[in-house]
């Protein structure tokens, strides 16, 4: 970089926490910082760096690696480990030109790696990039934070107004021998219309209370049966009425796994409810829960199309639109296996996908069985 490369342009003067067991380093990067316009504090080693940032919140560390006690490296992984700091840039500020040193601190988590003696400018401009990357970042965090809030908004005040067409349209079917058959064709497509609707207002809402429900979890011992028959019992009528039967079977009266219960019951049921939706009419679903190597394993095989092997890569990706479609013109959102997904990993365990024996779809999910 050359001595007439223009800094990028400020964000606003940040508060930086220079982190050197050398005081000279500290005076030379001082002034700079000054200078540009941004607050300074320092620390002369890792536990004072920790001491200071639990009052001071700086909005960058530029940390030496190697001091004693605590090294650069261990400051980084424990302040990154935190949710508090996770988003925190840290550069490292060093004499040591190893290329191990530079990939350990880039695995660390660090944003940068500037070596000793360092050019003025380029670090200024080193500092004053990852600055406003992460002001960026801080933006479009409150603008989908926002914009998820408006959706959460919009969403459950749909539901009132479609409840109210969906009621409507129920008496108006009850009264379907005094109709015309144009009219009851019509009041069949608003059934079908309000309930698509309605699942779709639901499954946002699952989906914006995803991350509330993975961060207040509360995991204790649960009946992986009691859950699993909870979640059929759930789409009883579905089931019913496409003549699909689903049956559970245990290799034991209890297994217990440590969970959530509102979220394992949510997965279930979503796995339940999807099993359905793509088996055709007179076909069967089959549950068997058993436990195997510390896992207490709820597995869902059905007769329907399965997926094929060129789309199992995005099954649990959020709004995944497969060449699969269910058999009873039910609303696919793309959420479900979605959600699936995140609350079973959020809860410690796994999905998967595996091909059915009979030729169908099956899913399998394993939690820690509770001790």
């Amino acid at each position: 970089m050359s001595d007439f490369d223009p800094l990028p342009q400020p964000s606003g003067p940040a508060l930086v926490l220079v982190v050197d067991d050398e005081p000279k380093n500290i005076q030379v990067v001082g002034p700079l910082l000054l200078k540009q316009g941004h607050e300074v504090i320092a620390a002369g080693s890792g536990e004072e760096a920790l001491a200071k940032m639990r009052t001071a919140k700086p909005d960058l560390l530029l940390l030496d690696v190697m001091m004693p006690g605590m090294t650069g490296f261990d400051l980084c992984r424990r302040l990154l480990a935190q949710p508090e700091w996770h988003a925190l840039p840290i550069i490292f500020l060093s004499a040591v030109t190893d290329k191990g040193f530079v990939t350990e601190a880039l695995a660390a988590g660090a944003v940068d790696y500037v070596t000793k003696p360092f050019h003025g400018p380029e670090l200024l401009s080193r500092v004053q990039l990852h600055l406003n990357l992460r002001q960026m970042r801080q933006r479009l965090s409150a603008a989908v934070e926002e914009r998820n809030h408006l959706l959460e908004i919009v969403a459950h005040d749909l539901k009132n107004p479609l409840g109210g067409v969906q009621f409507a349209a129920a008496m108006l079917t009850e009264e379907a021998g005094s109709l015309s058959l144009k009219q009851a064709q019509l009041v069949d497509s608003i059934t079908h219309s309000v309930d698509r609707a309605l699942e779709m207002t639901t499954s946002l809402l699952q989906t914006r209370r995803l991350e509330e429900a993975k961060e207040h979890l509360d995991l204790v011992s649960l009946c992986l049966r009691e859950h699993a028959e909870q979640a059929v019992e759930v789409f009883f009528h579905h089931a019913g009425d496409k003549d699909t039967e689903v049956r559970v079977e245990s290799a034991a009266e209890t297994i217990l796994v440590r969970a959530d219960r509102r979220s394992l019951l949510c997965s279930l049921e979503n796995l339940v409810s999807n099993a359905i939706k793509f088996s055709p009419p007179g076909s069967r679903i089959c549950v068997r829960l058993s436990s195997e190597a510390g896992e207490g394993i709820f597995r869902i095989e059905d007769e329907g199309p399965g997926v094929k092997e060129e789309e199992r890569s995005k099954l649990f990706r959020k709004f995944t639109r497969l060449s699969a479609r269910p058999t009873g013109d039910e609303l696919s959102t793309g959420l479900g296996l979605h959600i699936v997904h995140e609350l079973v990993k959020a809860m410690g365990g796994t999905v998967r996908y595996e091909d059915g024996a009979g030729g169908g779809g099956c899913f399998v999910v394993a939690l820690p069985l509770a001790r």
